[in-house]
């Protein structure tokens, strides 16, 4: 019953308090879903004997923006799976994608609290496959030590979205959207050797989902 009163009382402070403006500045983290279509790279993974990576990623996304002008702001976006939430195959070795870029937000509001926004982010996108868990020994002095391997490539993406954000407090929201990237890794991988065993593209135009939470001031 304390509970329900403590739910009912705060759901009344936000809904009956004022929302006097938008942010001039603010600042966006949450989480992300999309969908890949690793099917070429996870072949040539299959190849070596490696297990192959998910066709899902979950990207830590954060945006830092300012107001412009009263329904437009502008800013920078970036998602990234570098920390966390990188994909995984076998023997240590992962994929983490970043992709960061101008973002671009108009909007308008309704009943005071409640916004529709539409994005639109050119992006550069980066993949690393890597095993940073590697030992090396040297047989003479019998000493170990760690070492890394990794491939690289990078495209140019694109991203779009419409989204719905909710103004709980005069510094705080939350936000939510669907849109789509339109970007593919090529079969080019690039090492420091001359020979890499790994090719493949990893086709990341597919729909993208995020929720977020956001300070503003």
């Amino acid at each position: 019953i304390m509970i329900k009163k403590i739910s009912y009382i705060i759901f009344i402070f936000i809904f009956s308090s004022s929302i006097q403006a938008q942010y001039k500045i603010s600042y966006r983290l949450g989480l992300g879903m999309g969908f890949t279509k690793p099917d070429n790279f996870n072949l040539s993974l299959s190849s070596i004997e490696l297990s192959k990576i998910g066709s899902t990623w979950f990207p830590l996304h954060h945006d830092l923006s300012i107001n412009i002008y009263p329904s437009l702001r502008i800013g920078y976006k970036k998602l990234s799976t570098k920390l966390l939430t990188y994909n995984r195959s076998s023997n240590n070795y992962i994929l983490p994608i970043v992709f960061h870029g101008i973002n671009i937000e108009s909007f308008f509001t309704f009943r005071n609290r409640f916004e529709i926004n539409f994005g639109l982010s050119p992006m550069l996108g980066s993949a690393k496959f890597i095993n940073n868990k590697l030992t090396v020994t040297d047989e003479k002095l019998g000493v170990e030590g760690k070492t890394t391997a990794e491939i690289k490539n990078s495209t140019l993406g694109f991203y779009s979205s419409i989204g719905l954000r909710m103004y709980l407090m005069s510094f705080l929201s939350i936000d939510s959207s669907v849109g789509y990237i339109y970007a593919k890794f090529d079969e080019k991988w690039k090492s420091k050797a001359n020979e890499n065993p790994i090719s493949g593209s990893i086709d990341m135009t597919k729909p993208f989902f995020q929720v977020s939470a956001v300070i503003g001031w």
